[in-house]
């Protein structure tokens, strides 16, 4: 191990830190469900804490994760394609905070332990948990297929071709 690469010296080096953020309701989110899911549907109340707990961290990360791609949006060069995606994934982006900010509130009305029409609350969150995966698909591949705020590598790679022997 080459302890020289330690020390979060990244952070420094990358035109924002938004990518630093953006996995936390790629998680959280879909750990929400899974447990609103067995606590509502398996009738196994003791999940219902940790759901409206992980629906909450959820919330609150990806109120962070908005305010980090507000502020990325201008850090970093990019062409007509990287701009129309990241106008799309901005819109994504409101929607989930928009509906995750509804289902943590909802997640407050509840009978027993379970949130006040659980149907239509379990059917609410997987359809943000879909927007939330499907904002993931957009950013990965404005990332990955059309480079945005990545230096180019591929080059650097060809000059300097590693052969792995393990």
């Amino acid at each position: 191990m080459d302890w020289s690469l330690l020390g979060f010296r990244g952070l420094g080096q990358v035109f924002n830190i938004h990518p630093v953020f953006v996995h936390f309701p790629i998680a959280l989110f879909p750990t929400a469900l899974l447990f609103y899911a067995i606590g509502v549907l398996g009738r196994k109340d003791r999940f219902l804490f940790a759901a409206q707990i992980s629906l909450g961290l959820a919330f609150l990360s990806v109120i962070v994760t908005v305010i980090t791609g507000l502020l990325a949006l201008e850090s970093f060069p990019h062409n007509e394609t990287i701009h129309n995606m990241m106008m799309t994934h901005q819109k994504v982006g409101y929607t989930i905070l928009v509906f995750g900010g509804i289902l943590f509130v909802w997640s407050f009305f509840k009978k027993e332990e379970t949130p006040k029409l659980p149907k239509l609350f379990l059917a609410l969150l997987a359809f943000t948990v879909l927007m939330v995966l499907q904002n993931g698909d957009l950013g990965g591949r404005m990332v990955f297929v059309e480079g945005a705020a990545v230096r180019n590598a591929t080059p650097l790679m060809e000059e300097n071709h590693h052969h792995h022997h393990h």
